[in-house]
């Protein structure tokens, strides 16, 4: 895998946290509530959370009740597709892009079912890894000058990036590829090289802040913020967090909302859980109208979603979303990004796998980002659970063609 690297020994402990929450999303740790829809209501207690019909519902301990956002179709092949790999460590999340609705949110693991949504959809428990590329092609694009065609002379990068891999060296640096092909392939001296040539530590912090690392996400439930260190006395190590080498963690959360943000043009949607709320006398409670925030603007993000198009077509999901003779498994294209590393923790070998991204890239609806935490024997890829995601939606919507592909699975 190009994105794929080795991880110091690191304690999952301090990754996940102490908290107690049980698998799945359908029950979240005793007591655990939504923030009330305005200041004078109570909250609403996931605890109560129940399905009928096509909604599902929670209630407040002065018998008002909520509606979710959540889409039963989404949530369930979701949760199924993580439930029947019987990943270590899963999260994902899936939202609509024109106004931050939450259609499915899952977190589970089949080591430890005391982690649920909290620790897994809303915590940045893995590192970000080759994800964190978005962010540096973004930079490039707005902060660089530069575009999907510019082209860098390159050894080596398939799984390290080392010193020689930043300067230029005629005589081994024998292939010259773009920008769009190392987003695409995540080849990260590509990446590294450019960044170094063209960036600063404050240029690409500057984007990364704007996309949300280190800061507060809006939301229902508690969200912790993704962690960003750009190294700012060390042109190594700024390279190695550039390409996705450590440095960095992410949630899945704020995974999908990367990705929104990309498809809708620039705009970062505020995520939202709660469709409509009611007091126990039945009188609806006004709810906050969608909002988004600019991350980057509209001709940036059109650059960088074209990128994220070649990981499907030509990149490291190629394989996922076409098979041996090229043809499309889904009828439509993906736009996305992979990430992989590696770790060695106190609970054994960890293999991490991401893919954020969006669908239809033509004309995208949601956007949606998968972690998963395998041990050595891997279950499943990121991408395979973002592809089922992308059939299960489809079907949802009446795509004949992903319903055969959703029953036969």
């Amino acid at each position: 895998m190009y994105d794929r690297v080795i991880m110091s020994r690191v304690s999952l402990v301090a990754l996940f946290g102490f908290y107690t929450v049980s698998t799945g999303f359908s029950a979240f740790a005793q007591g655990e509530s939504l923030g009330g829809a305005s200041g004078k209501t109570a909250p609403f207690r996931l605890d109560t959370m129940r399905r009928e019909g096509r909604t599902f519902l929670v209630s407040s301990l002065d018998g008002g009740r909520a509606e979710l956002t959540l889409d039963p179709q989404l949530q369930e092949a979701t949760e199924e597709v993580v439930r029947s790999f019987q990943v270590p460590y899963a999260g994902a999340v899936v939202l609509s892009i024109a106004d931050g609705r939450v259609l499915a949110m899952v977190g589970r693991s089949a080591v430890d079912p005391e982690l649920g949504v909290e620790q897994l959809a809303l915590r940045p428990w893995a590192p970000a890894a080759s994800i964190f590329k978005v962010v540096s092609a973004a930079a490039l694009v707005a902060e660089g000058g530069l575009s999907g065609a510019s082209k860098a002379c390159y050894h080596g990068g398939l799984s390290s990036v080392l010193p020689d891999n930043l300067v230029n060296l005629p005589a081994l640096d024998r292939r010259c590829d773009t920008l769009a092909y190392g987003l695409g392939k995540s080849q990260n001296a590509i990446i590294a090289k450019l960044v170094t040539q063209h960036l600063t530590p404050a240029k690409l912090q500057r984007v990364a802040t704007a996309f949300g690392f280190g800061q507060p996400i809006p939301f229902e439930m508690p969200v912790e913020p993704s962690h960003l260190d750009v190294p700012t006395d060390d042109g190594l190590e700024f390279a190695r967090t550039a390409a996705g080498f450590w440095h960095s963690t992410l949630s899945p959360l704020h995974g999908a909302l990367m990705a929104a943000a990309v498809a809708s043009g620039g705009e970062m949607p505020i995520p939202t859980l709660i469709e409509r709320a009611f007091k126990a006398n039945g009188t609806a409670i006004r709810m906050p109208a969608p909002q988004s925030r600019r991350v980057i603007s509209a001709a940036v993000a059109r650059e960088v979603g074209r990128m994220m198009e070649g990981t499907t077509r030509m990149g490291t999901a190629k394989h996922t979303f076409h098979d041996r003779r090229g043809n499309r498994y889904l009828p439509i294209e993906v736009a996305g990004k992979t990430g992989t590393l590696s770790a060695e923790t106190d609970k054994g070998y960890v293999g991490y796998s991401w893919f954020i991204g969006y669908a239809p890239a033509a004309k995208p609806t949601i956007a949606f980002a998968v972690a998963l935490g395998n041990h050595a024997t891997w279950r499943i890829k990121a991408s395979y659970v973002a592809r089922r995601i992308v059939t299960a939606y489809l079907a949802d919507k009446g795509d004949r063609p992903a319903a055969r592909v959703l029953a036969a699975r």
